[in-house]
C-alpha cells in the first residue's frame, strides 16, 4: 500500500513538472493561426497544415476544422518558422521565414490553387502583421535594437524610454535604494503618468520584482535577452495589479545548431576631461566583457542556453568640501556670507540642574550659568544680552567665545 502511494505522489510530481512550463510560458509565447480557402474563397475543411522551426526541429500538424480554420498555440517565440497547407487536388503552399514575437498572435492565411499536391507555391517573408485581436498598446525590442543601440552599462531597461508615454528619469518622489547587479537602474519609470513603483517586470514569464521599490530585481545580461515587450495600456487579462507598464523579458535559448558570442567594452580617461577643481585626470578604467553559448543536448528536443558578464571598474571619485576661512578659525564668523556657511542659530539643548549635561558643561566653560532655550547669537545682539551664551557680537557678525570652544 505505502509503494502504490508512493508511486502516485511520484506521477502527481511529473506530471505537475510537464504542466509547470506550460503554465509558465503562458504570457511568453506566441500563435499562429489563419484560414484555408479555395481559389474562390470558399473555405476546404480537413487540410493538413504543418508548421516546423528550422532552428530547433519543432514541428506540429492540425486540420482545418469546417470552417476552413486552424491554429497553432503556445510557440516559442523566435525565428524561421514556416508553415504549410496541403489539400489533395490542391497545390501545396507554404509561408517560410516567419519571425514569432512574444505574446504576438500571427495570422497566416492560405488560397490554394488547383493542381497536384507535388506542386508547391512558396511565400517568404510575409507582409507585416496587424494585431485585429489584442487592444494592448505596447513595442517589443529585439535582439539587433538592444546590441546596436549604445548603452552605457548594457542594461535593456535604458531602453524603456523608446516607447511613447515612458519618462526614462525618476522623480524625486520615487523610491529607488534598491540597485540590481552592476550598480544599474532598478527600472523605475513612469509610464503614462503612474508612480515609478506601478510597473511589473517578467522574466521569462515569471515575476521578477523587487518587493521593497517595486523595481527589477533580475537583469538579464544584453547579449542573453532575446527580445522583451513594454505593454503601456489596455491589458489583457493575464496581467493584473499594475497600473503602470508591464516588462516581459525572453531569453535566448539553445538551436540544433552551437551558437554564441564573445564581447568586452573598455572604457578609460584617455577621452576625458580634467575636472575644474582637481589637479590631474582621475583614474577611470572600465571593463565590462562576456559571453554566451548555445548548443543542443538532444536533437530536436533538448537545448542549452549560458551566459556570463562580468564588469570590473577603478574609479577615482572627486570631492570638494567647504573648509572654515583663515578668520573663522580664529572663532571669527563675521564673514559667514562669502563662504557658504549658514548664519548663527539655534538654542542650548539639555537639561538644566545635570552636571554631565550641555548647559552645565557649557556653563563651566563660560563662567556663569546657562540654562536650556537660551538663544546663542541673533542679529543686533549686544554684549549684554541674554543671548551671549558662548557666541559674542563682533564687530560685522558672531564671534564664538574662546572659551566656549571645544578642545
Amino acid at each position: 500500500m505505502e509503494r502504490r502511494l508512493l508511486w502516485k505522489v511520484l506521477a502527481c510530481g511529473v506530471a505537475l513538472s510537464l504542466l509547470f512550463p506550460l503554465l509558465l510560458n503562458a504570457e511568453v509565447t506566441g500563435s499562429i493561426s489563419g484560414t484555408v480557402t479555395d481559389p474562390s474563397g470558399a473555405a476546404i475543411a480537413n487540410a493538413t497544415v504543418i508548421l516546423k522551426n528550422a532552428n530547433t526541429g519543432l514541428e506540429r500538424r492540425v486540420q482545418t476544422n469546417s470552417a476552413g480554420d486552424y491554429q497553432f498555440l503556445a510557440l516559442p517565440v523566435g525565428e524561421n518558422y514556416s508553415v504549410r497547407a496541403e489539400m489533395a487536388g490542391f497545390r501545396a503552399a507554404v509561408q517560410t521565414m516567419i519571425k514569432l514575437e512574444v505574446n504576438q498572435k500571427y495570422r497566416a492565411d492560405f488560397k490554394l490553387a488547383v493542381g497536384a499536391i507535388t506542386q508547391t507555391v512558396e511565400v517568404t517573408g510575409a507582409a507585416s502583421q496587424v494585431d485585429t485581436t489584442s487592444t494592448q498598446l505596447g513595442d517589443v525590442i529585439g535582439q539587433k535594437k538592444m546590441t546596436t543601440l549604445p548603452l552605457n552599462g548594457r542594461s535593456y531597461l535604458d531602453l524603456l524610454g523608446l516607447q511613447a508615454g515612458v519618462v526614462p528619469v525618476s522623480s524625486e518622489a520615487a523610491i529607488g535604494d534598491r540597485l540590481v547587479s552592476g550598480n544599474m537602474s532598478a527600472g523605475q519609470v513612469s509610464v503614462n503618468g503612474q508612480r515609478e513603483s506601478a510597473n511589473s517586470f517578467l522574466v521569462n514569464g515569471g515575476d521578477v520584482e523587487e518587493s521593497v521599490d517595486n523595481g527589477a530585481s533580475i537583469v538579464p545580461t544584453l547579449d542573453s535577452i532575446e527580445e522583451f515587450r513594454l505593454l503601456t495600456n489596455s491589458f489583457n487579462a493575464e496581467f493584473g495589479r499594475f497600473s503602470g507598464g508591464i516588462v516581459n523579458v525572453v531569453t535566448k535559448s539553445g538551436t540544433n545548431e552551437i551558437h554564441g558570442s564573445v564581447y568586452e567594452f573598455l572604457r578609460n580617461e584617455k577621452f576625458d576631461a580634467r575636472s575644474y577643481f582637481d589637479p590631474e585626470r582621475g583614474v577611470f578604467k572600465r571593463n565590462q566583457f562576456g559571453g554566451t553559448l548555445g548548443a543542443p543536448i538532444v536533437k530536436n528536443k533538448l537545448f542549452v542556453f549560458g551566459d556570463y558578464q562580468g564588469t570590473r571598474e577603478i574609479r577615482g571619485v572627486s570631492q570638494k568640501q567647504v573648509v572654515p576661512s583663515v578668520l573663522e578659525k580664529t572663532g571669527d564668523f563675521s564673514d559667514l556670507g562669502t563662504t557658504q556657511f549658514e548664519s548663527f542659530s539655534g538654542t542650548v539643548r539639555g537639561n538644566d540642574g545635570d552636571p554631565n549635561n550641555f548647559p552645565a558643561v557649557l556653563g563651566q566653560r563660560l563662567g556663569y550659568t546657562v540654562v536650556k532655550d537660551k538663544p546663542y547669537w541673533f542679529p543686533g545682539c549686544t554684549i549684554n544680552d541674554s543671548s551671549t551664551t558662548g557666541v559674542l557680537p563682533g564687530a560685522n557678525g558672531p564671534v564664538i567665545h574662546q572659551s566656549a570652544r571645544s578642545p
